[in-house]
């Protein structure tokens, strides 16, 4: 039997080989059902098997964080101004090409952008990003005729402890001066893969006042070989209003949708080849 993820890639080059632009079916689907849709865009996916290469992506490997997956195989340093070019040019190439209300930056995939460099330093060049992003994100905005939405999904720690702001600005990602500025409008905190029940959604309200704080449920959880059932779902939806959560953000949703009560291959290993429980 195909896997989930054999399952996805396959539904997309049948599109793509059909010469229709999944991405903008979708988009277009929910626009005619009078929502609002946005672009997600994973800032440093470290999969490392991704299906479209560039060739920015295989020269040279000092430009990436490591030399095996889940540990830096797949994903950029971006102390580099290069990398960061990189990243924003795909972002607005994205943009451009697909009528989108807007776009999620997700720091979460993976939340690993440095090698080394202070926190000055990383904050210093993220910010520079952003910033670049909400500037591109107005100018189409205006040509367009509305503003375009720019959210973030905050960098977690791997399960180790709850995602903080203190915790996100070490990473380079100091979320509450990209909501001072008014770069971001909206902003999503969720655990790496396993659902943990422990957001600090107060903490995060507190940092970011006026900028609306949306909590996220993972598919999984720690040692549970099976996707969320739809009881533990409610429940974790639950949690989060309880806990004056502004929305609830679902992660890898598909894979409950899809594969039912089955487990989704990598989750299991993934943490652990990270160096996590």
């Amino acid at each position: 039997m195909a896997s989930v993820r054999e399952t996805a890639f396959s539904q997309h080059e049948a599109f793509f080989d059909a010469g229709v632009a999944p991405y903008a079916t979708m988009l277009t689907e929910t626009k005619r059902r009078g929502k609002e849709a946005l672009l997600t865009f994973r800032m440093n996916d470290d999969h490392g098997n991704d299906f479209l290469r560039t060739r920015f992506l295989a020269d040279p490997q000092e430009w990436r964080l490591g030399t095996v997956q889940y540990h830096g195989l797949g994903a950029m340093n971006f102390a580099y101004d290069e990398v960061r070019d990189y990243i924003f040019r795909l972002i607005e190439e994205a943009v451009r090409r697909y009528q989108c209300g807007g776009i999620d930056l997700d720091f979460n995939r993976f939340p690993n952008f440095f090698i080394d460099r202070t926190v000055e330093e990383r904050v210093t060049k993220m910010n520079a990003l952003v910033k670049r992003v909400r500037n591109m994100l107005d100018v189409v905005g205006n040509e367009r005729g509305h503003r375009l939405v720019l959210s973030v999904r905050v960098p977690s720690n791997l399960g180790d402890k709850p995602p903080t702001p203190e915790t996100a600005k070490a990473l380079g990602c100091d979320v509450s001066a990209w909501a001072r500025q008014g770069w971001i409008d909206f902003v999503a905190v969720s655990e790496f893969l396993y659902e943990l029940g422990d957001l600090p959604i107060a903490r995060w309200k507190k940092a970011i006042p006026g900028v609306p704080v949306c909590g996220g449920i993972e598919c999984t959880r720690r040692g549970v070989p099976r996707n969320l059932s739809g009881d533990e779902y409610r429940q974790a939806a639950t949690q989060l209003i309880e806990a004056k959560s502004d929305g609830v953000y679902l992660f890898n949703f598909f894979t409950s949708r899809e594969a039912g009560a089955a487990a989704y291959e990598p989750p299991f290993e993934v943490l652990s080849k990270l160096g996590t429980d």
